[in-house]
């Protein structure tokens, strides 16, 4: 166990008093749980409470060794030990370089940090949830640490994110600064003749351009492709008359923003324009419901039973909702709170949403914070059914 110098940590995103108040609260709720130590494998969770920005390279074994009493102890490559030294408050670490069998070393190194903080037997809170943790990992944890009981942790760590303080709210705010203005370039962007895979380079380029961080991801379908939920960009050339379905992630510090409008190429016709318009109805007036203490699944209700009713979809399986904040791929939203049929959980203030609602190839979402005050729009792009122009570009 090594110990960075005083200098250094000059890079971090919060403030030193933040990131020892996220540990005070996660402290309070492991004492609640019985749990003397925390051994946290998702790299929101590290990020959140350490600092440490390894950015790609989460891809190899990072974890924090968190004691109910004391400082963490962070678990990383050695490569990116400088990182920790610029981005992590955290100056306790155990490391591991790459070795012929990678999934030991690493491991090794969780137990010399859990040996190290006298925590090596007893209940060692795990976070199974998460992505990081694979089966492979976590059997030779396992082996390691035959002496420890290892018990499933109630995601303390991922409850807490999920209120959010006021300099991750700015965060948030710039994301969706970033999320505008690619979704602006692609409206403006969108004319017959260019193809699908233009008008990404177009779009991504509005998103750096606008100061968005890596990695870039969007869903960009048109004509019949937009049934797609998830589809990428191809070289279909878009046509007189087309849907033209938007949806992209801008990120800033970590933190996403996410984004979907819809557009038509020329004047869209009655039945368009009626089915824009009801779509962004129900969402209007289930948004307007999001105020503090409101149940989940009664916005749930909102987005879900009026659309439905106007028969504009037979069924409605996905989510009306999700949370955002700091995240890592692969998912855009932080799996932490979604909207669905069912859930339990209320509103509270300082809460992010991405809500969004489909239909009949048409999309709209917004990002919305829970305030005293009710629900606020952080992305403020026209709430309407984009017409776009018919001058041709590329096309024949």
């Amino acid at each position: 166990m090594s110990y960075f110098d005083d200098e250094g940590a000059n890079g971090m995103d919060f403030s030193l008093e933040e990131y020892r108040t996220r540990l005070r609260r996660t402290q309070e709720e492991m004492a609640k749980h019985d749990l003397p130590v925390l051994l946290l494998h998702q790299p929101e969770n590290i990020q959140y409470l350490t600092g440490l920005d390894a950015g790609a390279g989460f891809f190899s074994y990072h974890a924090v060794a968190v004691p109910s009493h004391g400082d963490p102890v962070l678990i990383l490559r050695d490569v990116e030990i400088p990182a920790a030294h610029v981005t992590s408050w955290v100056r306790s670490h155990t490391s591991y370089a790459d070795s012929f069998d990678p999934i030991r070393v690493s491991l090794d190194a969780a137990r010399s940090a859990l040996e190290g903080l006298g925590l090596a037997g007893g209940r060692v809170g795990v976070d199974e949830h998460s992505w990081f943790l694979t089966l492979e990992r976590w059997k030779m944890l396992q082996a390691l640490l035959p002496n420890a009981a290892f018990v499933r942790e109630p995601r303390i760590v991922d409850h807490l994110r999920l209120i959010k303080s006021p300099r991750e709210i700015d965060y948030l705010r710039g994301a969706a600064r970033c999320v505008e203005a690619g979704i602006y370039a692609g409206i403006e962007a969108v004319t017959p003749g260019i193809t699908e895979r233009q008008l990404a380079s177009t779009m991504f380029g509005a998103l750096v351009s606008a100061g968005a961080e890596i990695p870039l991801s969007g869903v960009i379908t048109s004509g019949n492709r937009t049934n797609l939920l998830h589809g990428s960009y191809t070289d279909r050339r878009l046509e007189r008359g087309d849907t033209v379905y938007l949806e992209l992630s801008g990120i800033h510090q970590h933190y996403w923003a996410r984004l979907m409008r819809t557009a038509v190429i020329g004047q869209p016709s009655a039945q368009q324009q009626r089915i824009a318009e009801t779509i962004i109805r129900v969402q209007d007036e289930a948004i307007a419901l999001m105020r503090p203490g409101t149940p989940a699944s009664m916005i749930d209700r909102a987005c879900r039973e009026p659309l439905l009713a106007t028969g504009l979809r037979k069924t409605y399986t996905n989510r009306s909702g999700y949370s955002l904040g700091l995240n890592y791929r692969p998912s855009a939203g932080e799996l932490i709170r979604d909207f669905v049929p069912g859930v339990e959980w209320v509103l509270e203030p300082g809460m992010v949403f991405d809500m969004l609602m489909m239909a009949a190839g048409m999309g709209f979402s917004d990002m919305v914070l829970v305030t005293e005050q009710g629900p606020e729009r952080l992305t403020s792009t026209e709430r309407k059914l984009f017409s776009c122009n018919c001058e041709s570009s590329n096309e024949g």
